[in-house]
């Protein structure tokens, strides 16, 4: 088996005239250009992610279309997956699947097109970005000061995490119902659930858990 080369390191300006021209977006981090939402550098030359999956687009447009509608009037305003997002106190260079920008917005000194004070980041988990999404892109996100919200959407079942900035901490609410209502404080909004998932054929969350059979007693 031949090993492959060494991830090569390149410069953000570098980064950031490839993402010009590139026909898919990319991560960068520490030198490195990542496949979107993997946590794993890509080798030699930039290569495309592969697109996502129907129901991962179908849960972004409804996560978007009812932001949307409870923003509406509001100064904060959503954005979508196309707004480059840069983490000042790390260096990563994200795209997440969906964002509140409250003003003022702060962009990024050499990169007009990186917002770096997002209010509020969802991410639609997928099997090959879930743990990733969890665990260090979350502590990337932490890192930035006006970050009050932040929300992983499950695709294969009714599950939305919504960790909310608390002082230093960060407090944890998990929805499992269509009827379930996710309140955000920081935002003075409501978000049904059954909205995020309208039109999305999966299971409730919760797991009804069978007790094992009983063993028959010989005759």
């Amino acid at each position: 088996m031949t090993a492959l080369p060494e991830p090569q390191f390149i410069t953000r300006a570098e980064y950031l005239a490839l993402e010009e021209v590139a026909t898919e977006k990319h991560e960068y981090f520490n030198g490195q250009i990542f496949a979107l939402g993997s946590g794993t550098p890509l080798h030699a030359d930039v290569t495309a992610m592969a697109g996502g999956t129907p129901r991962h687009a179908d849960i972004i447009a409804n996560v978007s279309g009812s932001f949307f509608g409870a923003l509406r009037g509001h100064s904060c305003r959503p954005s979508s997956s196309d707004q480059r997002v840069h983490i000042e106190a790390t260096g990563l260079d994200t795209y997440p699947d969906f964002i509140i920008k409250c003003p003022p917005e702060r962009y990024a000194p050499d990169d007009k097109n990186a917002l770096c004070n997002p209010a509020l980041v969802v991410e639609v988990l997928s099997p090959s970005t879930a743990s990733f999404d969890r665990g260090d892109k979350f502590l990337h996100y932490a890192q930035i000061p006006e970050l009050n919200d932040y929300i992983l959407v499950s695709q294969d079942r009714v599950h939305v995490e919504h960790f909310s900035r608390d002082g230093n901490n960060w407090l944890l609410r998990r929805y499992f119902l269509r009827k379930d209502v996710m309140k955000l404080d920081s935002l003075a909004i409501e978000i049904p659930i059954a909205e995020i998932y309208d039109g999305i054929e999966v299971p409730d969350g919760l797991l009804i858990l069978h007790s094992p059979p009983e063993k028959s007693t010989p005759e």
